[in-house]
């Protein structure tokens, strides 16, 4: 969230989270020698009408595989909070050798790769 002062007034300027996620994966897509993929969470609607699960509860939303090391990221706007199965997998990341970054702008993505 920003802050911007019209006047006598302030205005509190909300960027939502699925446009915070597209300039990361537009920012990811111009290194190089990197490896990553949205991950996505829902359910498909197969042909016979039963639904197909995807993903696990609390997957990160970006999956990078950055200098040979797994980072999941997960993106959340200025106040976003994570969730119960989303702190679970962060520690169940970690625990496994790979990285977790709570993003909340292309800065935090910068200094995330950088401390790799």
């Amino acid at each position: 969230m920003l802050k911007k002062k019209i006047g006598t007034k302030d205005f509190k300027i909300k960027i939502p989270e699925r446009d915070i996620q597209k300039s990361v994966l537009a920012y990811l897509n111009h290194l190089k020698k990197i490896y990553f993929f949205r991950s996505g969470n829902g359910a498909i609607r197969t042909e016979l009408g039963n639904f197909f699960r995807t993903g696990r509860p609390g997957n990160p939303d970006i999956v990078v595989c950055y200098k040979g090391i797994f980072v999941g990221l997960e993106i959340k706007t200025k106040t976003g909070k994570q969730s119960p199965s989303q702190e679970k997998t962060e520690q169940e990341i970690i625990n496994a050798g790979g990285k977790y970054f709570i993003i909340r702008s292309i800065d935090d993505v910068i200094n995330a790769l950088e401390s790799l």
